[in-house]
């Protein structure tokens, strides 16, 4: 009979959870029965659409938007989705209804190498993205200051000018150079100093970026069901994302101390840290800005202005 307990507890804790997934899926589908949602394709149990994106997601969605319309609902995995596929339906959803779409899903990359959803790309609607945006808009963004870096984007631009010219009849990889270049001038901006860059080489800073590149455009179980998030414990991505992660926070720390040095010389012109950390110092701020906050702006600085310049460029 003692024997018998553990198959009994084990047969029990089964019948409940099943009959728990069962309940909560039937809630489910009746709250889904409820919503008045776009049209879209059949879905299958637990991964919803996922098998219908294939290798290249666009062309999947650009041929199920034209079997379903400008506007088409998708199940992907645990996460409902819109797909927006017209110039008018974007301007609806954007323009009219800005408020309801104005965040973004935080996705598991995303959200640790942005310092907790910190940067102004990522941050959820709210208080400290109006906060921030307005440092960004009013302080690092003006006109003024924009044309104050002139010179260091002509410098810049010169000495690639002389790579190229050096190189003579060889080979010359422009999407390296034209990274590089992206990357000397935001670290000159951001930081008042090229001493992180090694010109023309893929150093480990590069390195950093690109990894962070590759893991948050990577597909990631989690993102689709995030109760399963442990599962990138065992797949490699939690190391990868915590080496790079803690690259990239040891970077930051350094130059930040680097600036808050009372023996630093300065420059006439603030660099992008430099005013970070006086409004940070500002007593009058609406919202008090932590050393990872302004991490995570200036994830947005290196990120965006590194990658998506030198893309844009080639």
């Amino acid at each position: 009979m003692i024997s018998q307990i553990p198959f009994i507890l084990f047969i029990t804790f089964i019948t409940l959870s099943f009959s728990f997934f069962l309940s909560m899926k039937l809630k489910r589908k009746n709250i889904m029965k409820t919503r008045r949602l776009p049209p879209g394709p059949r879905k299958l149990p637990i991964i919803g659409n996922l098998h219908q994106l294939g290798n290249l997601p666009h062309r999947s969605l650009q041929n199920l938007s034209k079997a379903y319309g400008d506007l088409m609902f998708l199940q992907l995995g645990s996460i409902p989705a819109l797909v927006v596929s017209s110039p008018n339906m974007a301007q609806e959803i954007f323009k009219n209804h800005d408020l309801i779409f104005s965040g973004r899903p935080p996705l598991y990359a995303i959200k640790r190498f942005t310092y907790d959803l910190s940067s102004i790309s990522s941050a959820p609607y709210g208080d400290y993205w109006r906060e921030v945006r307005k440092i960004v808009v009013l302080e690092l963004m003006t006109v003024k200051r924009v044309q104050s870096f002139a010179n260091i984007r002509a410098e810049e631009v010169a000495l690639m000018i002389d790579r190229i010219k050096s190189s003579g009849r060889s080979a010359v990889d422009l999407s390296s150079l034209e990274f590089s270049l992206s990357n000397n001038i935001v670290s000159r901006v951001a930081l008042g100093t090229t001493n992180c860059i090694d010109r023309g080489k893929n150093n480990r800073f590069q390195e950093i970026l690109h990894e962070i590149q590759q893991l948050a455009g990577e597909f990631n179980l989690a993102d689709f069901f995030p109760g399963m998030d442990w599962i990138n414990k065992f797949n490699g991505v939690d190391k990868r994302m915590k080496k790079y992660f803690e690259d990239l926070d040891t970077f930051f720390d350094k130059v930040i101390e680097e600036h808050v040095d009372p023996r630093r010389s300065k420059s006439d012109e603030e660099d992008i840290i430099d005013v970070l950390l006086r409004i940070q110092k500002d007593p009058f701020q609406t919202i008090k800005l932590k050393d990872e906050h302004l991490k995570g702006v200036l994830v947005d600085v290196f990120v965006a202005g590194t990658d998506t310049s030198a893309a844009t460029i080639v």
